[in-house]
């Protein structure tokens, strides 16, 4: 009877802890953040919804203006390849206001975002998955906004280095095109002096050359240069051996006058090597700073449209990602420029 009754007891006891486990599990598989136990995140969902609904109508206009960047950075590019300095100016300088503009009003958004209600350690708790995944999404969305201003210099600053080139190898024109009207003459001091003038021009431009080598080809570039310089050259050597000859057929002269014809031969034939040079400049780093705003651009309107939208994966379990293809952020660091997810 002893024995019978010490294991009623056993089982009963038993009984009680297994139901006990079971109610524990219970509770467990419907915490607070998962959609098992949907009302206690009810007030956190509710009091972050205004500012998540906010920040997808500033995101809204923010991808408009990243629109209108992309606008004046393809504008520039045109400009720059018709050699309308003056309408690049204008993009250059709208553009640069607009990108500063971008970044920061993007930085204002982040910091809305980061003091939401329920923001900090206890938003798994407070927050349903989709209230987290929205604004993670909407932080990601806006570090893509990080390199826009870096990447309108890097457009600046091809600009300005194309412009400057096209002065200079235009001047280079004008002065060396004088020193042959003067050689004609028979004004040859007077030639030489303009020569010195235009082979000055050649180097400054060879100096912006090297500077755009190390981002773009410049192979085109490089034989522009090389084959005015080496005409200036023959042509200052026909000139002072003209000057020593003093109206003497000599055989330096001879062979100056040669020089001088084979260096001709191999100039250009008209100024739109300046259009290539342009171009080429154009397909280097102008044409990656506008792709970049592109992809920027395309991330943002991407986010909005999802912001507005059902939220793929809002019902994934703990652990999982609430936003597939959507990296956590971290809050409080801007990332720089990336391409648009695919």
């Amino acid at each position: 009877m002893k024995r019978r009754g010490l294991t009623a007891i056993w089982l009963l006891l038993a009984a009680v802890i297994a139901i006990g486990g079971a109610g524990l599990v219970t509770g467990l598989a419907n915490q607070p953040g998962t959609p098992g136990r949907a009302e206690l995140t009810a007030d956190g969902d509710r009091a972050a919804q205004p500012g998540l609904a906010e920040a997808a109508t500033d995101l809204n206009d923010l991808a408009g203006d990243v629109q209108r960047l992309g606008e004046l950075g393809r504008g520039a590019l045109t400009a720059l390849v018709a050699s309308d300095f003056a309408t690049l100016d204008a993009a250059v300088s709208d553009g640069q206001t607009l990108a500063r503009s971008i970044e920061a009003r993007s930085g204002v958004i982040r910091e809305h975002l980061l003091l939401l209600p329920g923001t900090g350690a206890n938003e798994e708790i407070l927050w349903s998955p989709e209230t987290k995944g929205r604004r993670d999404l909407a932080l990601v969305a806006l570090n893509a906004t990080g390199g826009l201003e870096v990447a309108w210099i890097r457009l600046a600053a091809g600009s300005t280095t194309a412009n400057s080139l096209t002065v200079l190898l235009t001047d280079h024109d004008k002065i060396a095109g004088a020193a042959a009207k003067s050689g004609r003459e028979a004004k040859y001091a007077a030639a030489l002096k303009q020569l010195a003038d235009a082979k000055a021009k050649l180097e400054a431009a060879k100096s912006l050359r090297d500077v755009l080598a190390n981002t773009v080809d410049v192979t085109t570039l490089t034989q522009w240069i090389d084959r005015n310089a080496e005409y200036d050259t023959a042509l200052g050597n026909l000139y002072q051996a003209t000057l020593e000859a003093k109206g003497r057929i000599t055989d330096k002269l001879k062979k100056a006058a040669i020089a001088e014809r084979r260096a001709h031969d191999l100039l250009p034939a008209n100024t739109s090597g300046l259009v290539i040079i342009l171009a080429e400049i154009g397909r280097g780093g102008l044409n990656q700073a506008v792709i970049g705003i592109e992809q920027t651009r395309a991330k943002l309107q991407a986010a909005v449209d999802r912001l507005t939208g059902p939220l793929p994966g809002a019902s994934a379990a703990p652990g999982e990602s609430s936003a597939p293809g959507v990296e956590e952020p971290s809050p409080s660091v801007s990332g720089p420029l990336q391409p648009a997810s695919s």
